[in-house]
């Protein structure tokens, strides 16, 4: 995941506006050769976030100035686009290239002089590179190398997470998408009951009948598998054969195109890993029939298996890998969710932290006024400048580029509209462990979207005001994105006070 920290135009504002008489007391002159400030500058890295442990090419990086001076430290990419990590005398910063990049990387340093002009200069670093990932395994594991799955709840209208099926009755695409040629479907909570527990070894439960049950994949090869609790109820490894993202024959022949590979597993691994009316058989071969971002689906059948004869399905989801969910790690449209709400809001004001963030997500928990993207054209009192710009458009989209780091944002007939960085920040697995800023609730936004680039990036009363950082992630899977702007984000914005919302889907 990236965690490069963008520092605020306000911030290097402040840099420039500052009395030079008081800021640059202790540095002798005018300014500085790039070389005096170069040979000024230490640079120590360390094995982790703790800062205790130095390692040659640690990824994190402590950085002082001597004589003091004020300094901005940021990357390039290949196209030009700067990304901040650090700014001040001294401070500390993260650096971790993506897999398949150069460990030897190019920090640019800009150093403020006493006459308000700045010194530039470029230091290589070397830092740990992990190896690229294959395809397959970066949806399994994702960048960071370990990513939560759940029960894919969703995936019907009943719940049904586990089930039989007629194996080849339909294609395998018609099954990932639909799960045609499902005969019954259950939902985890009632995999504990009498009639599923004939499925599991001696009729007992595993721990894993529930919808809070979870596992977790890990670059190394290895699953554990937990109950609702968080207690580990077992654990294997995993790989997956014949992946090239194209479909291949059953294995029966029936179906020229099926699944995606295969999936394979110890015994007993993953959730309630049974064969349904096999009087407690754990198969370890699995067919891949969906693999993305957010959703694995497997199908357990032999060579035997005849067409429309009994197999067994499974449906799992992942949330907990913000990379994958905004960006397919390629690039990713967004567009308004006009679907959320029966009015077809998908922007407008709130009464802030009103409940758990669950509540926000699930009803709209909190929200006072919503206006629909083609109403936008009545709220330009709120666009620096007062005129529309072009997102107010149902067909309105805008586009992340993972490799690139942007947000691109487009009017409805493709033009666009306004272009700039993004950053995720203070994620943790797809969970609610981030505060409300006033601290009213602990449950509340699962991480924050830092960028000001998204369609209508306006606060609403902001009288122009632009967001950037800190947008609060409210929700964010393959197909949905919620997003809040708390008006005070210095940290006392009282609950019920009044803050922005937007809703929005995968296009």
């Amino acid at each position: 995941m990236k965690k490069i920290f963008i520092i605020s135009l306000a911030v290097v504002g402040l840099l420039t506006a500052c009395d030079p008489a008081k800021q640059e007391t202790d540095i002798p002159g005018n300014s500085m050769t790039a070389e005096q400030i170069a040979n000024g500058l230490v640079l120590t890295q360390y094995s982790d976030d703790s800062y205790s442990t130095e390692q040659a090419d640690g990824n994190y990086f402590k950085f002082s100035t001597s004589p003091s001076r004020q300094i901005e430290i940021y990357t390039l990419s290949d196209d030009g686009k700067k990304s901040s990590l650090g700014a001040g005398v001294q401070g500390t910063f993260k650096l971790a290239p993506h897999r398949g990049a150069s460990p030897t990387q190019t920090l640019h340093v800009r150093a403020l002089n006493y006459d308000g002009t700045y010194t530039e200069f470029t230091r290589d670093v070397t830092v740990y590179v992990p190896t690229e990932l294959s395809p397959e395994m970066k949806l399994l594991v994702g960048e960071a190398g370990s990513k939560i799955w759940k029960w894919d709840t969703d995936f019907r209208a009943d719940g049904g997470a586990w089930g039989n099926l007629g194996y080849t009755g339909s294609t395998g695409e018609e099954f990932a998408n639909t799960g045609a040629g499902i005969w019954w479907g259950g939902s985890p909570d009632i995999l504990n009951t009498p009639d599923q527990l004939k499925n599991a070894p001696g009729g007992q439960p595993q721990g894993d009948a529930s919808s809070k049950a979870y596992m977790v994949f890990n670059e190394d090869g290895s699953i554990q598998t937990y109950d609702s609790l968080g207690n580990v109820i077992r654990s294997g490894k995993f790989a997956v054969t014949g992946y090239d993202g194209s479909r291949h024959p059953s294995l029966n022949g029936a179906q020229a195109e099926w699944s995606l590979g295969t999936f394979t597993t110890d015994a007993g691994t993953i959730m309630w890993p049974f064969k349904i009316n096999g009087g407690g058989e754990e198969p370890t071969s699995f067919e891949l029939m969906q693999l993305d971002a957010n959703h694995l689906k497997l199908i357990y059948a032999t060579a035997e298996t005849g067409s429309w004869k009994e197999a067994t399905w499974w449906a799992f989801k992942s949330n907990s890998d913000a990379d994958a969910s905004i960006s397919n790690y390629s690039t990713k449209d967004w567009t308004w969710d006009v679907d959320w709400r029966a009015d077809g809001g998908a922007w407008g004001n709130m009464g802030y932290a009103p409940g758990d963030g669950d509540s926000f997500v699930n009803s709209g928990n909190g929200i006072w006024w919503a206006c629909a993207p083609a109403d936008l054209t009545g709220q330009t009192q709120h666009i620096k400048g007062g005129v529309a710009q072009g997102d107010e458009d149902p067909k309105a989209y805008f586009t992340v580029d993972y490799k690139a780091g942007t947000i691109t944002s487009f009017n409805g007939q493709g033009q666009q509209i306004r272009s700039g960085a993004y950053t995720i920040s203070n994620w943790n697995m797809g969970k609610r462990t981030n505060a409300s800023i006033d601290g009213s609730q602990a449950n509340w936004s699962l991480g924050t979207l830092n960028t000001n680039a998204i369609l209508f990036p306006w606060m609403i009363n902001g009288g122009g005001t632009q967001v950037n950082l800190g947008l609060e992630i409210m929700q964010l899977d393959g197909n949905h994105m919620k997003l809040i702007y708390p008006h005070n984000s210095k940290g006392n914005s009282g609950s019920w006070g009044e803050a922005t919302w937007w809703a929005f889907k995968k296009k």
